[in-house]
């Protein structure tokens, strides 16, 4: 590993030589849906996977460290910034292409739009995903969800670069996702995704869609900064239950709050601080367990 001090010199030596897009001193709190964190010091935007895989690759050999961003949706970012070069997939964003039931799509393309989109197609299959602020990537990674939908249950398959820069074409088979988790998909960046859907009448699909719209708004904090549900679901009973019995609604931290609407959520209520957030998450993990026996486990990722 390239020490602290190095790294950034190193990758910024690689990233002149290549002609990808870079930026520099990029504050993550405008690119994280919680509104919290630090400037990224070097930002790869690659349009292209094999740039990018060249760049990765280069990145491996010279032990530069990295990571990946999508739409910042489940993301907890230090005050600091990262100590790593930032991967966006945000030049990632190809349209989809429709093929009947088939849809391939970029990752760096919004979950809301593509939703939008083959709701129009008449297409159904993830229209549980019409509020989930992230990107295709992400969402495949992440193998986000709500309710009983889950994005993977509607992957084919999908693009990965691994971190030595091999870009794999994988399927996706019974053990590519898991709950909140993608197994299949590993430590790789996702490029892109096959989707295979199933047809059904535009006005059907339109319908679901505003009742998960209007269930959502009732409640979730909608309108509010947030980083969707904090804390993955334990077996027996949801999180926000947990949480909820244990009387901790309305906890403060500086100015990170748990929702008064839905105690899975905490909310930036105006300059809140990653230390803000990190507080109110262990104490809220330290009451839940204190109250209930369960040691909740974070679903947000952390970056410091």
């Amino acid at each position: 590993m390239v020490a602290a001090k190095d790294w950034v010199a190193e990758a910024d030596a690689i990233l002149r030589e290549e002609t990808v897009r870079v930026l520099r001193d990029v504050p993550l709190r405008s690119r994280t849906s919680l509104g919290v964190g630090g400037p990224a010091r070097l930002v790869v935007a690659a349009a292209g996977a094999e740039d990018l895989a060249r760049v990765m690759s280069r990145f491996a050999q010279a032990s530069v460290p990295f990571d990946f961003l999508g739409a910042g949706s489940n993301l907890l970012v230090a005050d600091e910034g990262p100590s790593f070069v930032v991967i966006s997939s945000e030049a990632l964003d190809a349209p989809p292409r429709i093929a009947r039931e088939t849809v391939s799509v970029g990752a760096g393309y919004s979950v809301p739009k593509l939703v939008k989109r083959l709701a129009a197609a008449g297409l159904s299959g993830i229209e549980f995903a019409e509020g989930i602020p992230g990107s295709v990537g992400g969402c495949v990674r992440m193998n986000a969800g709500w309710h009983e939908g889950m994005f993977g249950a509607a992957v084919a398959s999908f693009t990965a670069i691994s971190r030595r820069g091999e870009i794999q074409e994988t399927p996706a088979g019974p053990g590519t996702f898991a709950y909140r988790a993608s197994p299949g998909v590993g430590d790789r960046f996702v490029a892109g995704a096959t989707l295979r859907l199933a047809p059904d009448d535009p006005d059907r699909i339109r319908e679901r869609l505003r009742a998960f719209h209007d269930h959502r708004v009732a409640t979730q904090p909608a309108g509010a900064r947030n980083a969707c549900c904090i804390f993955k679901n334990p077996p027996a009973e949801p999180a926000g239950r947990l949480i909820d019995r244990s009387g901790l609604k309305g906890l403060a931290v500086g100015a990170a709050v748990l929702s008064e609407i839905h105690a899975n959520f905490i909310v930036n209520r105006g300059g809140a601080t990653f230390r803000d957030v990190a507080s109110l998450i262990d104490r809220i993990r330290e009451a839940v367990g204190k109250a209930t026996g369960v040691t909740l486990e974070t679903e947000v990722i952390v970056w410091r």
